[in-house]
């Protein structure tokens, strides 16, 4: 018995192709959200960071109830950073903090070397990596006695041993460990 190879109808080709694009496709960006705790209570001034598999990094900001959202992320697996530097010590807008002398510096590049400096902030890079900061409006500031500070283990995502997986209409809450 010999098979007869012909040639493939048009239709034919056009659903092989339209099969092989559909699963060449990027997958679709979500919405994150979740809530930051540590020890139980909530994280209530800061950032999440996510990392996606490509090293893509995307950012939100942690509510007063500890809640946060990150728009346009793609489902997967990420690593996770949390950043919660005291409020008073927060970046005024505009990226730029009062330096002891009363002038201001800018925030970038900040390290937390052997000169007894704060931490790096992690969305300073990003912002900087994006093309600078834009303007926005402040926003409230924890109530006195609310903030707590976190470990700093926690604040970069490619050290911060802190991992989850983006998944559309599924939580990513994140619990801090001592």
């Amino acid at each position: 018995m010999t098979a007869r190879v012909g040639r493939p109808s048009l239709p034919a080709v056009a659903a092989a192709l339209m099969v092989v694009g559909i699963a060449g496709c990027s997958p679709s960006m979500t919405k994150v959200k979740g809530k930051v705790t540590f020890q139980g209570k909530p994280v209530v001034w800061g950032s999440v960071t996510l990392a996606d598999a490509k090293g893509q990094f995307y950012q939100g900001e942690i509510n007063l109830d500890g809640t946060y959202e990150i728009e346009n992320v793609p489902p997967g697996p990420v690593k996770i950073g949390v950043y919660s530097p005291k409020p008073e010590d927060e970046h005024t807008a505009g990226g730029r903090t009062k330096s002891s002398t009363g002038g201001a510096r800018g925030a970038v590049g900040r390290g937390g070397g052997a000169g007894g400096g704060q931490a790096e902030d992690p969305r300073e890079r990003f912002i900087a990596s994006q093309g600078g900061r834009q303007e926005a409006p402040p926003r409230p500031k924890p109530a006195p006695g609310q903030w707590f500070p976190i470990p700093d283990k926690n604040n970069d995502p490619m050290k911060s041993e802190l991992v989850g997986a983006v998944k559309p209409n599924v939580d990513l809450n994140i619990e801090l460990k001592e």
